[in-house]
């Protein structure tokens, strides 16, 4: 018995053997694989940290250093290397000065922003960036129009009861061609009201009769909403432009888009429809964080009715923050002392507003509301060049400390007389109402917000960074 078992001992003793041999050489593999990942651990710790810390290097220099006032355009770049406990780190740093796309606190009643273009199916190089169409004398194919109509206020309580659009005279409505799109979503059949014409010029009303229900009604801050259909006819006189316009009811509010989506026929050299357009610029567009400068504004008006016109009064909306300066000494605002020359309005007057008053809304910051009126009026004759084009131009003076778009508004009033397509009692549009030409959110000053992206040792950090109210926030951090 002996000697039996120690030879099945002798036996287990060569299968464990056997065994131990197979399991040396996975055994030795995973030795090294740890041994490797023991050193690739802690390298990738130390990047992941040298690339926050170069990220809050970044922070820092915004917030205390005055860094953003070194980069004056849109898309201007710099490059920064730092060794941080031994790890090379690189940072790119881009300025972005983009206008905001969120909503804007109007300074008016208008809340929905209608806006139009208009396009000849077959030709798109026939169609121009401003929602205007060129074509020949001879053209008499149906024309596609789309309204855009465009939530751009925080104020979303009032619904929106109803949309009229006024035609050129000649043009008449296609039967069945109008649908509706929302949020760029598929188009459904949305038929209007075309029975009321007069003197040959036709209105169409969406909804065909009574309100809107939803949700038609109701828009979402910055909710796009679109109605396209068809017209057709024959325009007369040849070489003419022919202007659309747009109103929108929403309880006692009347917005009218002023005109807009005109048809170029031929020359274009005459104008049907049209009335003022009023624009606004500034210089600079970019401003530092933090640091008092003084921006020009320059308000544009074109009279694009083919008639003289009458300017009675001017109302200009500041943005909250900024101050209108009736005079500027150039050593004080840095962007003053290029241009010493401009110190007091110019253009249609050098005064300073008739009343300089401060516009408070609930649960709105307070902005600065400047009143020109005119006595005698100031006459601005139809356009034909740029020589006809009318401004106005003054100085305000600010300093913000968040990143964003600043907006102005103008308001430009003339003393034309209201048109009988707009006169139906359903429309209630009033001399007023027509005669307000509104230039909408214009003239943005923006305060830029920079994307920074820094590597250490192929670990990276991305980020998008806007200066706030007493520091610095991210929009996005993203670790890859």
């Amino acid at each position: 018995m002996g000697k039996r078992q120690g030879g099945q001992a002798f036996i287990l003793v060569l299968i464990l053997l056997a065994i131990g041999a197979l399991l040396v050489v996975p055994a030795l593999r995973l030795t090294g694989t740890s041994l490797k990942g023991s050193q690739i651990v802690p390298r990738q710790t130390r990047a992941l940290y040298a690339v926050e810390a170069m990220q809050e290097f970044i922070l820092w220099k915004l917030l205390y250093q005055g860094y953003g006032d070194e980069f004056t355009y849109d898309g201007q770049s710099d490059n920064l290397s730092l060794n941080i406990c031994g790890t090379p780190v690189n940072v790119i740093i881009v300025m972005r000065a983009t206008e905001s796309t969120g909503a804007v606190p109007l300074a008016t009643d208008d809340i929905i922003r209608p806006t139009k273009r208009v396009e000849v199916e077959g030709y798109p190089e026939w169609s121009n960036p401003d929602g205007s169409v060129n074509v020949p004398n001879d053209y008499s194919e149906p024309y596609t129009y789309t309204i855009k109509l465009d939530q751009l206020s925080t104020d979303t309580s009032q619904g929106l009861d109803c949309v009229y659009d006024i035609l050129p005279q000649g043009l008449s409505y296609v039967p069945g061609t109008s649908r509706l799109s929302v949020d760029g979503g598929a188009w459904e059949d949305f038929e209007p009201d075309d029975t009321f014409i007069t003197g040959g010029q036709q209105r169409l009303r969406w909804p065909s009769s009574g309100f809107f229900e939803e949700p038609m009604r109701t828009f979402e801050v910055r909710q796009v909403k679109e109605i396209e259909f068809k017209a057709t006819g024959s325009l007369s006189p040849k070489n003419t432009k022919f202007y659309n316009w747009v109103l929108l009811k929403l309880g006692e509010t009347n917005t009218l888009s002023g005109p807009i989506a005109p048809i170029i026929l031929g020359a274009g050299v005459g104008s049907q429809g049209g009335l003022l357009e009023v624009s606004k610029s500034c210089d600079p567009e970019i401003i530092p964080p933090g640091v008092e400068t003084a921006v020009k504004y320059t308000v544009a008006i074109t009279n694009l009715s083919g008639a003289t016109q009458q300017i009675q009064s001017l109302t200009d909306y500041l943005p909250p923050g900024f101050e209108y300066c009736t005079n500027i000494d150039p050593p004080e605002l840095p962007y003053a002392a290029y241009h010493p020359d401009s110190t007091l309005p110019s253009g249609i007057t050098t005064a300073n507003p008739d009343e300089i008053t401060i516009l408070t809304r609930e649960g709105e910051e307070d902005r600065y509301r400047l009143y020109w009126t005119f006595s005698p009026a100031v006459p601005i004759a139809a356009y034909e060049d740029e020589e006809d084009i009318l401004t106005l131009t003054f100085w305000a003076r600010t300093t913000q400390e968040v990143s964003g778009s600043y907006y102005n508004e103008v308001t430009v009033e003339p003393n034309a007389s209201v048109g009988d397509i707009f006169k139906p009692d359903d429309m209630t549009v009033t001399k007023a109402d027509y005669n307000t030409n509104y230039s909408w959110n214009t003239g943005a000053v923006m305060v830029p917000a920079f994307d920074s992206e820094a590597n250490a040792d192929g670990t990276i950090i991305d980020t998008n960074l806007a200066l706030i109210a007493g520091g610095v926030g991210f929009s996005s951090w993203k670790v890859r």
